[in-house]
């Protein structure tokens, strides 16, 4: 009897512990849409309204009725130690609602699709997790102490650099391979990127424009390159099979007589052809966030505006080769207007550039990209505007937790 009673009791535990691992969640996709892996950020808070506390680990696994999964990961975004929000890419048909079942499953059943990669270039075995930015604008002295010069991020499509210096520039580095690329890319003594290799290469020419949606503030007197003359740092926020994220701050800015603070959020999804940029501004009201595209060789750029979404992009033999690149800014708002940069000159030059209103932040912004090499799809205009389409439209569309 004893041992039926204790055996009874070893019952209730498991069972217990099952009912805390294994919860299920309804989602609604509220649009005409069909959606395939729409990226999703569940709020830890609304969830254990809903669910009941929730385990503190890194990675968690969506199952609908199906037995379709969808690998999940738990993102502390303000780096008290817990996870705030619940980050993954789910398939919904148009108008449907998903049930689906919550567990916690071991990392290694997630496959890695985002980077970051940040590290000294004499022993690029040292990665960075924080950083100060240089205050050089040479590339000859920033090349030699960290590796391609700054801070890396990609995703199993496309990758990027910053430029951790003054000039605070944004470069791309196409890729041809699903893996990640960047660990081995720009070593001391190794190959030079901006030849063609096995994954890719670096494509663009930045020059003093502001590349692939690098940031400068735009004020009454002025255009404002966001980087000089501050004091600018780098923390890793989540280095994530699904996503990646980073923040770039720039403190004590100075333009009209105002100091200013800026922080840059960086992340890149999986799969995505592009990254999402949010920014927060403090210290000066009469301001307005500017970014762009550099048009070192494109003389055209084209624009949309919607309901709840616009964009603006360019499309000709602009990569570093000469061959088809497209690149494309798609911001949330139905007010875009797109301006040019001067040709020559001290400040931001040769850029398509929108400045966009900092009443909500944070403001939000998204740098698309397109290089033939490594989707044919994106060789002509009309292919790969069908592509931005599609990829905002995504981006707008509505998913509900019931």
């Amino acid at each position: 009897m004893k041992n039926s009673f204790s055996l009874f009791l070893l019952f209730l535990l498991l069972w217990s512990c099952s009912q805390q691992q294994q919860q299920s969640i309804k989602l609604s996709n509220t649009t005409e849409l069909k959606l395939k892996a729409k990226s999703l950020e569940l709020n830890r808070e609304e969830l254990e309204q809903k669910l009941g506390a929730l385990p503190e680990v890194e990675l968690a696994l969506l199952t609908d009725k199906n037995g379709t999964q969808f690998p999940a990961q738990l993102d502390d975004l303000d780096l008290d130690g817990k996870w705030d929000v619940l980050f993954s890419q789910v398939d919904f048909d148009a108008n449907e609602t998903k049930t689906l079942s919550l567990s916690f499953e071991a990392k290694e059943k997630i496959t890695v699709k985002t980077n970051i990669r940040f590290a000294d270039y004499d022993d690029p075995s040292k990665e960075f997790t924080t950083g100060i930015r240089l205050k050089t604008d040479k590339t000859e002295v920033t090349q030699n102490i960290f590796q391609f010069e700054g801070i890396g991020w990609e995703n199993d499509v496309v990758a990027f650099r910053n430029y951790f210096d003054a000039r605070n520039g944004i470069d791309i580095f196409g890729k041809t391979t699903t893996n990640m690329a960047l660990d081995s890319c720009g070593l001391k003594g190794g190959p030079t990127y901006h030849e063609m290799r096995t994954w890719g290469m670096d494509i663009l020419k930045v020059a003093n424009s502001l590349g692939a949606g690098a940031l400068a503030l735009e004020t009454p007197t002025g255009l404002y390159r966001v980087g000089p003359n501050c004091f600018g740092t780098y923390s890793s926020i989540k280095e994530g099979p699904l996503r990646s994220l980073f923040d770039m701050d720039f403190d004590s800015l100075q333009i009209d007589g105002k100091t200013i603070q800026l922080k840059h959020r960086v992340a890149i999804e999986a799969g995505k052809p592009y990254y999402n940029s949010q920014v927060w501004i403090k210290g000066i009201d009469d301001v307005k966030l500017v970014t762009g595209i550099v048009n070192l060789h494109s003389d055209s750029v084209f624009s949309k505006t919607d309901e709840s979404v616009s964009y603006f992009f360019t499309h000709d033999n602009q990569a570093y080769d000469g061959e088809k690149l497209g690149m494309a800014i798609i911001v949330p708002s139905n007010n875009l207007s797109v301006q040019t940069a001067p040709e020559e000159g001290e400040g931001i030059t040769q850029t398509f550039y929108t400045a966009l209103e900092i009443t909500q932040q944070p403001v939000e912004f998204y740098f698309m990209v397109g290089w033939e090499k490594q989707n044919q799809v994106y060789a002509t205009k009309d292919a790969f505007e069908h592509e931005i389409k599609k990829q905002a439209l995504a981006l707008q569309a509505s998913i509900k937790l019931d």
